[in-house]
Parts: structure tokens; C-alpha cells; sequence
């Protein structure tokens, strides 16, 4: 699975929140399926992530990419350290494994 394609598939068909807070968040809410940290995510934040979806039985997944590269994966001009998938649209994204 191309995952780059996945990513860029859920940012346009479906729905996602970019960014740590706003990722602890959907997580807490219980409203993520899948977290997605890049490989340069913040250990603390990778670490409360982790935590938290743990306890809400989501699947984290680590991005081979730096958060420049999750970010042009995502279409965006800007770094992306943590993405959360709210709704997968029509990407198959929620079937990646490994990380």
C-alpha cells in the first residue's frame, strides 16, 4: 500500500485533523480511527498520543517521513508532525499496518 497516496486520499475525500492538540483531542473524544506521527514527532507528544490511544483502542501509526514529508503528503505547504484520520473518505487507509 502506498501510504503517501492513502494520506493524500483521506485529506481529500474524507476527514482529518492536523496537528498535536488538536489530534490529542479527536482521540480523547474518541473521534479518531487512526493517528499517524511522523518520524520526528516530539517524544512527549508521541508519548501522550500513544497513551491515549492506547486507553480508546486506536492504532497508531509511525510515518516513515519527517513532518515535511507528511506534510507535502498531505498537499500541505507546511510540516505535519501528527494527523489523526476522523473519517477515511474513499482512501483505504485505515487498513495500514505496521509502524
Amino acid at each position: 500500500m502506498d501510504v503517501d497516496k492513502e494520506v493524500r486520499q483521506a485529506v481529500d475525500t474524507g476527514k482529518v485533523v492536523l496537528g498535536a492538540d488538536k489530534s490529542i483531542k479527536a482521540v480523547k473524544l474518541g473521534q479518531a480511527k487512526l493517528v499517524i506521527l511522523a518520524s520526528n514527532c516530539e517524544e512527549a507528544v508521541r508519548a501522550d498520543l500513544v497513551r491515549y490511544a492506547g486507553l480508546a483502542g486506536i492504532h497508531v501509526y509511525n510515518y516513515a517521513g519527517d513532518s515535511a514529508a507528511l506534510g507535502l503528503a498531505c498537499g500541505k505547504p507546511f510540516f505535519v508532525s501528527v494527523m489523526a484520520v476522523v473519517d477515511p473518505g474513499g482512501s483505504s487507509i485505515l487498513g495500514i499496518k505496521g509502524g
